[in-house]
């Protein structure tokens, strides 16, 4: 009987020994770790072609696995990603042909619904700054006004998945009016102190937009030029979803202008090792970036590398992952 081949693209962790002991609970397998082969693993279309054409399952952190490498997929039935996005893969083609893309969609929610919030504080607060300039001898509050009281501003949340949610429930506390866009949320009725709107009522009305998007073609510079326009000045932007959300060439002209008083971004529009490109760099006393570390605790990584690894060993053990894209 063939050995089933799992081919591990490329990841950022330490290790995978996790994923290794749970899928060598399989019989008969072959585990071809690129990491090992080259440094980072490999991210390529062509290369990815070449190591992995004849696996059964692949696991994924960035490597694009396109409409040209699921053609050349011989064998596969799982494409697991290392995350909740799925933005790397071309959904349609794998579903086209019967290839099962798994994510894990719950296993940082409560880190990236407290980076959100915490993105959010330092905004309003001014925290950063205030820092700053005490670390330039500049002890006087006047120099950071205006600062408004939280629990009179509007906070718009774009999207209403499981983070959004989390956000949302750990602000409601604060006094805060709670405002959200999803058209695909069909639950409203289960949050009656959140007002749901639509796309154009969020923008204009919000003190603060919390951007929960999922990044596909659809949503791709969702906030642009024409959306900047019809915010209120001075609102504020924190993105802990995927940075291609958000045009940042237009986020800067926004700034430029006074629309936008403060962004916290824990994404960029660039990969994360690029993160030098993105013009948003430049504005360090207003746009406050982390360096997409929203999902991380020592806890969610072993959760994200066990859930990784279960959805391959159930699909190849009993026909069906543990989570599935539809």
């Amino acid at each position: 009987m063939k050995k089933a081949k799992i081919v591990f693209t490329d990841y950022y962790y330490p290790n995978n020994n996790i994923e290794v002991d749970i899928l060598k609970k399989l019989e008969d397998i072959e585990i071809v770790d690129c990491t090992k082969l080259f440094p980072g693993g490999i991210k390529d279309e062509d290369r990815v072609i070449e190591y992995a054409a004849d696996a059964d399952a692949i696991i994924v952190q960035f490597a694009k696995i396109s409409r040209k490498v699921i053609g050349q997929l011989k064998n596969c039935k799982i494409i697991s990603r290392y995350a909740i996005g799925v933005d790397v893969i071309d959904v349609m083609a794998a579903h086209e042909k019967g290839i099962v893309v798994a994510n894990v969609p719950d296993y940082c929610i409560e880190e990236v619904s407290d980076t959100a919030i915490a993105h959010i504080f330092n905004c309003v607060r001014k925290v950063t700054q205030s820092n700053d300039l005490v670390h330039k001898s500049q002890w006087i509050f006047t120099n950071i006004k205006p600062v408004h009281r939280f629990s009179s501003l509007t906070v718009g949340i774009m999207a209403f998945g499981n983070i959004a949610r989390r956000v949302a429930e750990k602000l409601r506390s604060f006094g805060v009016s709670i405002i959200a866009y999803d058209p695909y949320f069909n639950n409203q009725a289960n949050y009656p102190w959140i007002q749901f709107v639509s796309l154009e009522e969020l923008l204009s009305r919000s003190d603060i937009i919390s951007i929960h998007v999922p990044l596909n073609d659809e949503s791709h510079h969702l906030l642009n030029r024409e959306r900047f326009s019809i915010m209120k000045k001075g609102v504020i932007i924190v993105n802990t979803s995927r940075g291609g959300l958000i045009d940042e060439v237009a986020l800067a002209e926004a700034i430029e202008m006074g629309k936008v008083s403060a962004a916290g971004l824990d994404v960029l529009e660039y990969p994360d090792e690029e993160y030098g490109k993105s013009i948003l760099t430049k504005y360090s006393d207003k746009v406050f970036i982390t360096n997409h570390y929203g999902w991380y605790s020592e806890e969610a990584l072993i959760e994200l590398q066990t859930k990784t690894a279960m959805n391959v060993y159930e699909m190849l053990k009993n026909g069906k992952s543990v989570y599935q894209v539809k």
